[in-house]
């Protein structure tokens, strides 16, 4: 009868550890959220704009990165065409 006693009590001896480790990260993290919403509210408003305008610089950055690569990838094309009527043009006038 113990033995049965003591195969039921290591389950719930396992459960009640996992809740309070559950239970421990969990205040840990409403730890952070809360100094990190602490941290939010204390900044200014110049601070945030600061921020926002830095993001808006990256994103614009990118997207003239990509404007760039474009172009770039569209004068590769050209140059090839060229070559292509180059060369039709030796080919056409050595056949005439």
């Amino acid at each position: 009868m113990t033995h049965a006693g003591t195969k039921a009590r290591t389950p719930l001896a396992t459960v009640r550890a996992s809740v309070i480790k559950m239970q421990k990260d969990g205040e840990r993290v409403v730890g952070r959220v809360r100094r990190d919403a602490r941290a939010l509210i204390e900044r200014s408003r110049s601070e945030v704009l600061k921020e926002v305008r830095g993001l808006e610089r990256r994103v614009l950055k990118g997207i003239h990165a990509a404007t760039e690569e474009q172009v770039a990838r569209l004068e590769r094309r050209i140059a090839k065409l060229e070559q292509m009527v180059a060369e039709l043009r030796r080919v056409g006038g050595a056949a005439a």
